[in-house]
């Protein structure tokens, strides 16, 4: 009993407002990285992009390693990190490829099903109660995504069903985040987040492997800070507050991908992709409202 009050005395106090502001930090970064992406996506495929966003990640982590020793950098919860990567890995290659696949702005848009995707692992994985209005936002949210898709009326591409293998996988991740947060420090969280997703990043990598060009390290290892920028920002927000409180933050990534994809690759979104970003905004917005309400009213409670 002990050693879990000591754990509790180690993690910051639950403050919902800082992990919003977290989190809006984490969509400037993410926002930038998509752009990144699309610049580099010329020279090197999205899966060697992936192999060097964890390597040079993990370097920039190095020093805290090895301050805190073996000792210091042992996660309490080795299993969980291991499905979390693994889930995180599929979602940002497969990111990186949708942003290959398709405009920009679309590959955002139908990312923005990730915080349905966390309300649902939420439940299924942290046992977090559900209530009808999280069901009537769950169903809005895939009506926005179905109107960006428009099945039967437009076809399918495969960069969009990438683009919805990578939310399910990062909501995954993001709600794995939640339980690590526990138990381990944001950075100890971040470090593995990057670490172990080398082996598997490399293995795939060498199938396409391109060395990159003195031309190409710039733009690697801008995307390595910003991504490792993005993911600290991140993890930190989920520390600080409910996964489903936070997670529609992440929408701001949508004006500002949409912006970049305009003035420097002149990509234009499709109408009908802002329209699904509106209804999945709405749909998320009015779930964070009721969690919002329901977490004031526990607390006058108590």
């Amino acid at each position: 009993m002990a050693g879990e009050s000591e754990t509790e005395a180690n993690q910051p106090r639950q403050s919902p407002i800082k992990g919003i502001l977290w989190m809006a930090i984490a969509a400037v970064f993410f926002s930038i990285s998509v752009g990144l992406v699309r610049q580099l996506s010329e020279t090197i495929d999205a899966f060697e992009q992936t192999l060097w966003r964890q390597v040079i990640g993990t370097i920039i982590l190095l020093p805290y390693a090895w301050k805190l020793g073996l000792k210091g950098m042992k996660t309490r919860q080795l299993g969980t990190n291991l499905i979390r990567n693994t889930a995180g890995y599929i979602g940002i290659s497969f990111s990186f490829l949708s942003i290959t696949l398709i405009p920009m702005a679309d590959t955002v848009a139908l990312q923005l099903t990730l915080p349905l995707f966390t309300l649902v692992f939420a439940i299924i994985i942290l046992g977090e109660r559900v209530g009808r209005h999280r069901l009537i936002a769950t169903m809005i949210g895939i009506a926005g995504a179905l109107v960006i898709l428009r099945p039967g009326l437009v076809e399918i591409s495969l960069g969009m069903m990438v683009a919805l293998i990578a939310s399910a996988s990062f909501g995954i991740s993001d709600t794995l985040v939640r339980r690590l947060s526990r138990t381990d420090t944001t950075t100890l969280i971040v470090f593995y987040g990057f670490a172990l997703q080398i082996p598997i990043a490399a293995v795939v990598a060498a199938f396409n492997w391109v060395t990159p060009s003195l031309s190409d390290w710039p733009w690697l290892i801008a995307l390595g800070l910003v991504s490792f920028a993005a993911q600290w920002s991140l993890a930190h927000s989920f520390v600080l507050a409910e996964a489903s409180l936070v997670s529609p933050v992440l929408f701001l990534r949508l004006p500002m991908v949409a912006a970049i994809g305009f003035f420097f690759f002149a990509q234009v979104p499709d109408i009908w992709t802002g329209v699904g970003a509106v209804i999945i905004f709405a749909a998320t917005y009015y779930s964070a409202r009721r969690e919002a309400k329901i977490h004031r009213a526990r607390t006058a409670a108590d």
